[in-house]
Formats: structure tokens, C-alpha cells, sequence
């Protein structure tokens, strides 16, 4: 479905983590912690949520072992460094953007392990859209 005058993305959005109404965005990174269960290597977020001046850090681990949230900058150096902003975030979560297009749509910024983020956003990606790689 197009969104406004835009065509549909062919990027596929992530398997909704929250439901469309939920607000609550560190719910939403405890269940993609879970999500990531079965990824096939471990993997450490830092994902930094803005919100007006705010800036809240988010350390997440997952994918083999035992997941884990914290609020708090990661101890250990992050494989995959997400900035975005809460609304953004709560997009993604709830399944209504791809990750692709929040980061080509300046949206979102990404750093660290470019191979490792392609390969958590596949194992999150929603099945029922078929996943089209951004290169």
C-alpha cells in the first residue's frame, strides 16, 4: 500500500514487535531482544532514542545466549550503533517502516558492522513481504 503520493517500499518492514496503538518504546526493545533469538551469531546494540532533548542509550545483546536490555551505554563496544528518533523507532517497531527506508530517509543513522545490521534486519524482517537487500 502506497503511502500518501509515494509508491510502496521494497523494503521489507521488520515483524511487528509492538501493536500499532502501543507507545512504549523500551517494550519494544525487550521484544527485539527476544527477536533476536536464533540469529546466528551474537550480536550487541546501542541504540540511542531521541526525544525532544533527551537522549536516552539502550544496550541490547542478542542472538546467541541469553538477551539482554539495559538503559545505559553498552560497557562493551557495540556491533551495530543505532540514532533515531522515538517516533521513528515506534514505526519500526510496530512493523509501519522498514528500517531501509527510516536510514535512506535520514531518519535513522547507523554505525558499526554494515554486514551484521543487514543480516539482524533479514532475521527480523516480516515474512509475508519479501526481503529485497539495500546492496
Amino acid at each position: 500500500m502506497a503511502v500518501g503520493d509515494r509508491p510502496p517500499s521494497p523494503f521489507a518492514p521488520l515483524r511487528p514487535l509492538i501493536k500499532p496503538h502501543e507507545q512504549d518504546a523500551a517494550g519494544g526493545l525487550r521484544k527485539l531482544a527476544s527477536a533476536l533469538a536464533g540469529l546466528d551469531a551474537r550480536v550487541r546494540l546501542h541504540v540511542q532514542l531521541l526525544d525532544s532533548e533527551a537522549v536516552e542509550h539502550w544496550s541490547i545483546e542478542g542472538g546467541t545466549g541469553k538477551p539482554s536490555v539495559q538503559r545505559r551505554a553498552p560497557k562493551k563496544k557495540a556491533d551495530v550503533r543505532l540514532v533515531l528518533r522515538r517516533a521513528t523507532w515506534l514505526a519500526i517497531a510496530q512493523g509501519r517502516l522498514s528500517p531501509f527506508d527510516a536510514l535512506f530517509g535520514g531518519r535513522m543513522r547507523f554505525g558499526g558492522d554494515t554486514e551484521l545490521g543487514k543480516r539482524v534486519a533479514r532475521h527480523l524482517s516480516d515474512p509475508s513481504v519479501p526481503f529485497v537487500p539495500p546492496c
